[in-house]
């Protein structure tokens, strides 16, 4: 079977760039490994391994795609109950929260190692020394209206703070076991809390909490731990603790471990965030305005990917010329995965809300971002446009027909290239 997409036509043939076609080669081998009855590749692994994606941005995308859509999923019979249980979106949130706790942990890391004469790296190698190196950097001078003293030199809710946005509990709890005479009833909570699943305290435990929170700790001076207790509680989501999480990624780490499932209506509304309305508030309330306005379009697809947005951050960055080819090929990966929700109709924008749909939801035209895709390059480079028109071979248009071979027909009568495309019928009457 000769290989067609890794021949690379005369000069000036081709409307692909170098790293379209890297993406286009990819896909032949998956598609190659499909056709011939192979077990079916991880599309995300080849992806990420495409070669040519030196940036940075791009690599971490890769990821980053890869944590959040590697779920287990349950057995259903379409997209939107998959997307809408309440297991998978719990594993959803508890991947983002994983990502933004190793990179988090990574730049805390590079950090201490571009700054060792500041850091004064000593002791234990692991988290706890790491952050105490990064405090050394991060907080050099006094913070004011810090309490219950310090750890060697470091205050004790930053060091407890700092050693949780690195997800290690067991470094925080180090902390608090050291200073434990200081802290009251903590210690208890945060074992408990340590211990629990889907670090849930029990609604007796959340609610002595709280209540100590809302007398005691609500105008407390100490930043850190107001962030911790808020954390631990799940309380007091309208405070977003911008003196602690300055930064976009803090801000979600901090609201997504505040997410909260299985309530039970036990909770006033100032206590209780749930992922629907966190979904919304950064969609609709604070939007593209907010996030994407003179930041690199990264952060804000981040932002929607990380609180499982799938389609509305494909659409985002699909908008922007050079990243188009980022876009499609996760919009590809989701659909493989049978995650991806697609729109009904292929009139639909490419981002749309669907009667019927849960508020939160919006859908992915597919088929149009890939017509929009493969527009730029059919006529230049047919074979490879067919490799992504074969993802539409189970996709119907409105009249019932099937997409690839309705693309398959416009390409041949366009391209004219009946023998590369349908092959050349052999005097045997095999076809080649």
């Amino acid at each position: 079977q000769p290989s067609y997409v890794g021949e690379v036509g005369p000069p000036g043939r081709s409307s692909l760039d170098s790293v379209e076609m890297a993406y286009a080669r990819q896909i032949y081998i998956y598609n190659e490994k499909i056709v011939n009855g192979h077990l079916q590749p991880n599309l995300v692994d080849l992806c990420a391994a495409t070669a040519g994606l030196d940036d940075k941005n791009i690599s971490e995308m890769w990821a980053m795609v890869k944590q959040m859509t590697d779920v287990t999923l349950v057995p259903a019979s379409d997209a939107l109950k998959v997307r809408t249980n309440m297991e998978v979106r719990m594993e959803f949130v508890r991947h983002a929260l994983h990502y933004l706790e190793e990179s988090y942990k990574n730049y805390t890391f590079v950090t201490v190692f571009g700054n060792l004469h500041q850091a004064q790296l000593g002791g234990v190698p692991g988290t706890y020394q790491l952050v105490r190196s990064f405090l050394n950097i991060k907080l050099p001078a006094s913070v004011p209206g810090l309490q219950d003293g310090e750890v060697e030199g470091h205050p004790v809710w930053a060091l407890i703070y700092y050693c949780m946005r690195c997800g290690d509990l067991t470094a925080a709890m180090h902390v608090v076991k050291r200073a434990q005479h200081q802290l009251g009833e903590f210690k208890t909570w945060f074992q408990e809390y340590m211990h629990s699943k889907d670090r849930r305290l029990s609604p007796a435990t959340e609610n002595k909490l709280r209540l100590h929170y809302r007398r005691a700790l609500r105008n407390n001076t100490d930043p850190y731990k107001r962030a911790v207790y808020c954390i631990i509680g799940r309380c007091d989501i309208t405070d977003n603790q911008s003196e602690v999480a300055d930064k976009t990624e803090d801000y979600l780490w901090l609201k997504l471990n505040q997410v909260c499932f299985d309530d039970g209506g036990t909770s006033s509304p100032q206590d209780r965030l749930t992922l629907s309305q966190f979904q919304k508030q950064l969609l609709e309330d604070y939007g593209e305005s907010h996030f994407a306005v003179n930041q690199p379009p990264f952060l804000y697809f981040q932002v929607l990917f990380l609180t499982a947005q799938f389609e509305a951050a494909i659409a985002f960055l699909f908008r922007t010329e050079r990243l188009r080819c980022h876009a499609v090929h996760v919009a590809l990966v989701l659909f493989e995965l049978k995650l991806l929700l697609k729109a009904s109709g292929q009139s639909a924008q490419l981002l749309s809300h669907e009667a019927g749909d849960p508020p939160g939801i919006r859908r992915l035209n597919f088929v149009r971002l890939l017509m929009l895709y493969t527009r730029k390059f059919e006529s230049t480079d047919p074979r490879e446009a067919l490799q992504y028109f074969y993802f539409l071979r189970n996709e119907k248009d409105s009249q019932g027909e099937n997409m690839f071979l309705r693309c398959v027909s416009e390409i041949v009568v366009e391209s004219r290239e009946f023998d590369m495309i349908l092959g050349k019928l052999e005097k045997d009457g095999s076809r080649k």
